[in-house]
């Protein structure tokens, strides 16, 4: 028996492929980028981390006879048929890979969904797939964080002297906030979440305590979007880009861990993810692709992401003897 939930072997298989399919796939990016729209490359991306997961689960002997082996097995097809469609496209085809993307993604989805209730409950629930775990809290969460999104955006606004752009844009918007569309995209945030909050973020915290354990997380986390900030994000202001993704995933490590410890729920965190990605281009007037950035951008950024998520690195939940705390992951 392991002393902890991962072992040391399950981490580093974790990383490989994780990091490996990332850099790969980051190397095509780079060769594309200029040619290419890159959207189908960001959402395939965020496959890996759960790909990692399930590579190190499936090749751990003894958890592999307890997998949800139909939901494992749906994900890894569409994530190597979502790759191979992108590399088809551009070095087959020559021709924009988002052209059939977003079908496989919708189907992808929506097959996922359907697995999910033909495996067997406790597999779901014994690998951190539980749906139905701290429901009320997890409503309460996510409001919280569409709240908290607003606040910090605005502040940072302000800061910047746009805060009545900030306004205006909020007012007069017809985007939706992306919620509605978790369901047809729900493979790409799980796909993150189950990598990041299920796995690495008790692996890391069982390791070196709950803060620091999350405050890397949230550093590995950034580092992971490289390719897509030098290449899709902000390819003109890269480094202001990698910054700045750095100051926002440490921020969102640190309130997504809270909600992870606080609900047990890797659904409710992937559609807090949801939410995030699609109120963030209403709230900056923006699609988020191209952006020019400052160092006085990313320096409000900073306060004013400390000042409305760094609060919950306090919270009793991360005061918590390591030993009190249970993950819905199994020994």
């Amino acid at each position: 028996m392991s002393e902890y939930n991962f072992s040391n072997k399950d981490l580093f298989i974790f990383f490989a492929v994780t990091f490996g399919l990332t850099i790969g796939m980051g190397i095509v990016m780079g060769f594309a980028y200029t040619k290419y729209p890159l959207d189908s490359f960001t959402l395939t991306q965020a496959y890996y981390p759960s790909i990692g997961v399930m590579t190190a689960l499936l090749l751990n002997k003894e958890r592999r006879k307890n997998l949800p082996m139909k939901f494992y097995g749906t994900y890894l097809f569409f994530t190597i048929t979502s790759i191979l469609v992108l590399l088809i496209d551009i070095y087959v085809l020559h021709k924009d890979p988002n052209a059939y993307m977003n079908m496989v993604w919708v189907i992808g989805s929506i097959t996922l969904c359907l697995v999910y209730f033909a495996d067997k409950k406790e597999k779901i629930y014994d690998f951190g797939l539980g749906l139905g775990k701290n429901v009320k809290a997890s409503i309460g969460y996510i409001l919280l964080f569409v709240v908290l999104c607003i606040c910090g955006n605005f502040l940072s606004a302000l800061t910047l002297g746009n805060g009545k752009k900030f306004i205006d844009a909020f007012i007069n918007t017809k985007r939706s906030t992306g919620l509605i569309y978790f369901p047809s995209l729900c493979i790409a945030f799980l796909g993150e979440e189950y990598g990041w909050r299920y796995f690495l973020q008790p692996a890391l915290q069982q390791r070196i305590g709950k803060r620091k354990g999350v405050i890397l997380l949230g550093i590995i986390w950034g580092i992971w979007h490289l390719p897509i900030n030098l290449f899709y994000y902000s390819p003109m202001t890269p480094f202001y880009s990698i910054l700045n993704q750095l100051i926002i995933c440490i921020s969102y490590s640190i309130f997504f861990g809270f909600v992870y410890m606080k609900t047990e729920n890797i659904w409710t965190v992937s559609i807090i993810h949801c939410v995030n990605n699609g109120i963030l281009p209403i709230l900056n007037n923006a699609v988020g692709i191209n952006v020019v950035l400052n160092g006085k951008l990313v320096l409000a950024n900073l306060i004013c992401f400390c000042v409305v998520y760094l609060p919950f690195l306090f919270t009793k939940e991360y005061r918590k003897d390591e030993r009190e705390v249970e993950f819905t992951n199994k020994l």
